[in-house]
Parts: C-alpha cells; sequence; structure tokens
C-alpha cells in the first residue's frame, strides 16, 4: 500500500501525501500520523459523543490498542472499578466544569502519566475527549543539567 494509510477498520485508505494546512504551518498527512507515532505519549481520542475515533499507534505502547476498538464507547477501555471516575471526568470535560485532568500511579514497575484534555473549537463547542498516557518512569529520575551543548544519544 505505497503511498497510503488505512484509516479504519474497514479498510478504506487515504492519500498519505495529502497535505494538511493548519494556522500555524502545513505538513502531509503521512508526516503527522508518523509525528502522532513517534510522541513518547500515547493518544486516544473519543469523539463528542464518548466513541474511540483515533488512537496513535506507538510501538511501545503503555495500554494496548486494536482496531477494533475504533467506534467502541471510551468507556470501554477502562476497568469496571475505574469507570464511574472516568464517567465523572468525561462529564466535567463536557460541560466545561474542567478542561484538563492527570494522573500518575504505578502500574507494572513503571510510573503512568495519564492525561484527560478536553478538545474544543475556536467557539467552546465541545469535540471530544484527548487521553495522552506515557510511562514517565525515567524522566522522574532526571537530574542535574542536560543541554544542546552536552547532550548525549537517548535511546529508550
Amino acid at each position: 500500500m505505497v503511498g497510503q494509510i488505512a484509516s479504519n477498520k474497514h479498510n478504506k485508505t487515504v492519500d498519505t501525501q495529502a497535505i494538511i494546512n493548519l494556522p500555524t504551518g502545513s505538513l502531509s498527512l503521512n508526516a503527522l500520523y508518523q509525528v502522532l507515532n513517534i510522541l513518547p505519549f500515547e493518544v486516544t481520542f473519543a469523539d463528542e459523543n464518548d466513541f474511540i475515533a483515533y488512537y496513535s499507534d506507538n510501538p511501545q505502547r503503555v495500554n494496548s490498542r486494536t482496531v477494533d476498538l475504533l467506534g467502541q464507547p471510551f468507556l470501554s477501555l477502562f476497568n469496571q472499578d475505574e469507570q464511574e471516575a472516568i464517567s465523572q471526568i468525561l462529564r466535567d470535560l463536557h460541560q466545561g466544569a474542567a478542561d484538563h485532568y492527570e494522573q500518575w500511579f504505578p502500574q507494572n514497575k513503571q510510573t503512568i502519566y495519564n492525561n484527560f484534555y478536553a478538545v474544543r473549537d475556536e467557539d467552546g463547542t465541545f469535540l471530544g475527549t484527548l487521553q495522552l498516557t506515557g510511562d514517565i518512569t525515567r524522566i522522574q529520575g532526571l537530574r542535574g543539567i542536560r543541554t544542546v551543548f552536552n547532550a548525549g544519544k537517548s535511546d529508550r
């Protein structure tokens, strides 16, 4: 599938050379796809009705995601005992009572940093929820100063 990216579980594809023009610049769909997959956080986006619309395909994910999750309720990503708290977060994001929630917790010898953001358009209309999740274990232990002048190669 050269020059195309599968866009959903129904095997629709889009032209990777399509240019996306934004107020702060432009980039190809292929570049955007690669940027989203190289971020040190995994991205999940639920639409305005709380259905999973997108997830990044990072190679080292904290949470597993498959295309079968697309179109499923966002709450289905969470354990039963977490769903009431997540429902409250979603209500607050929808209603504008909050724009961001963050949490961090130990999981499988890692420290997980989890964020929920309300995504709104210029008029304040709720468009969905952006979840960013990542392993912050390594950066929690950083000490001293590392700048472009003394930087070394960073490997995971």
